[in-house]
């Protein structure tokens, strides 16, 4: 009975059955870093080993753990303001200010996201995801407001008129909070 390499004999002989030519006789942590190597968002043994991982959709720096950066505010560009406006607006009239189930508009969204983090220096990651989540929750508490003060007695995923938010979405106090430095971070 050997005892030694047994995954070494155990990895030929399925290599055997599938009809691979992998050279085995290659050091084990080579082959692993040749297999993983374009695995996408997942970490592989060199982003452990140097620092630098990853989130799961590929993007580098977005580690909150003793970061100083993980809650400061900072300039984002005026699309991805315009694009979280959109998505709490399209909550309100889809889904009466609740965030609603639809995975898809949440998929496409955070892909969104993780592009623009792609755009930005390293070290300003996580603090546009921490500027864009605040600018996303400052902007829906200003319009749940503006809602209860004209529907009384209001809560989230009650109805809402759609001529209420017609003119809740038109008010200059709430379209200033997208467009230039109008970013009111109040909480």
């Amino acid at each position: 009975m050997r005892i030694g390499n047994n995954d070494q004999g155990i990895m030929q002989f399925f290599s055997k059955m599938n009809g691979s030519k992998v050279n085995f006789n290659m050091p084990f942590g080579s082959r692993a870093s040749t297999i993983r190597s374009g695995a996408g968002g997942r970490n592989t043994l060199e982003d452990y080993l140097s620092g630098h991982r990853k989130n799961s959709y590929g993007v580098e720096g977005m580690c909150v753990t003793n970061n100083p950066n993980a809650r400061k505010i900072i300039n984002v560009s005026d699309e991805m303001k315009q694009r979280v406006f959109n998505s709490v607006k399209d909550s309100f009239y889809k889904y009466n200010g609740m965030s609603g189930d639809n995975e898809a508009e949440w998929e496409e969204m955070a892909i969104a996201k993780n592009e623009y983090y792609k755009t930005l220096k390293t070290s300003d990651r996580v603090a546009a995801a921490w500027t864009l989540d605040q600018l996303e929750v400052s902007i829906a508490r200003k319009i749940s407001s503006a809602v209860k003060d004209r529907v009384p007695g209001w809560t989230h995923g009650k109805p809402i008129p759609s001529d209420v938010l017609d003119d809740i979405f038109a008010d200059e106090s709430i379209t200033s909070m997208v467009s230039g430095t109008g970013l009111d971070m109040k909480v």
